[in-house]
């Protein structure tokens, strides 16, 4: 059997707030094989953001376990190796306008990171692989050319995923990446994320609390309360038959999951 592309086991993340110590996740263990989208819901302060930090190693005083990609251990990389794996893993947020530098074209934003990268040698070669990989997204070129605050929510949305796959991103974590867009646009970004997963092989690990983008995106899902996972099982699986009793809670909060998906991939 395949090694798994992502393995976490026995994830601890600790924080230490007005002296005393708040466990946010406890003991978190699963795996996602390469080309899988790995959802990941609950409610609010349930862990999920944490464990999206701890995953990406950005929590090093913090978190406490076992994080392996492709069979190797997050904590024993050196500095070149780290270096390598903040190119292959990467983050897209909720805000798609926030996580944009509002002084910045959007041509000039993906260049930065390209020449911050080493990919590119020339001025010129970055601007036109930037060029290329706003097409890729379903942008025109000439978007290059505009500031941020020009574009709708889901262009911006759609700049962040060209932002993250130019430096050759194999692992996204998408945090609530179509939340803050229109219904309309949601549609639009959620078919691009699946088109991504499937024509570039792209493994997902997808947080949220919208139970129709699930059942349209994850192939598995990771039910989180109080920082512990308390059902992971293939999606449909849990949609259909939960076996936890707060997954058939949540659940039973939106009796019309199926009527949501429906209603985002009519538009």
């Amino acid at each position: 059997m395949s090694v798994p592309f992502l393995r976490v086991e026995a994830l601890h993340v600790t924080y230490r707030v007005r002296r005393r110590l708040v466990e946010a996740v406890k003991g978190v263990s699963f795996t996602i094989h390469r080309g899988q989208c790995l959802g990941v819901v609950g409610e609010s302060g349930s862990g999920k953001s944490s464990l999206a930090r701890a995953v990406l190693g950005l929590e090093p005083e913090a978190a406490h376990g076992s994080v392996e990609w492709d069979g190797y251990a997050l904590s024993a990389q050196n500095r070149r190796e780290r270096l390598a794996f903040c190119r292959k893993a990467q983050m897209v947020f909720q805000d798609p306008m926030g996580s944009l530098n509002p002084r910045l074209k959007v041509g000039a934003a993906l260049a930065e990171v390209l020449k911050v990268h080493g990919l590119v040698k020339t001025r010129k070669e970055a601007f036109r692989q930037a060029a290329q990989w706003l097409e890729t997204v379903g942008l025109d070129a000439a978007y290059a050319d505009r500031f941020p605050h020009e574009l709708s929510g889901g262009q911006r949305q759609r700049v962040n995923l060209a932002r993250a796959l130019c430096v050759g991103a194999e692992f996204l974590i998408a945090d609530e990446p179509v939340s803050a867009l229109d219904v309309s646009v949601q549609a639009q970004i959620l078919n691009l994320l699946q088109d991504l997963q499937r024509q570039r092989g792209i493994t997902w690990m997808l947080i949220g609390h919208d139970l129709a983008v699930m059942r349209y995106l994850a192939d598995h899902l990771l039910v989180m309360k109080n920082g512990e996972v308390v059902e992971c099982a293939p999606a449909e699986q849990v949609f259909m038959h939960p076996a936890h009793p707060y997954t058939r809670e949540l659940l039973a909060s939106v009796p019309h999951v199926d009527r949501g998906l429906a209603r985002r991939c009519a538009l």
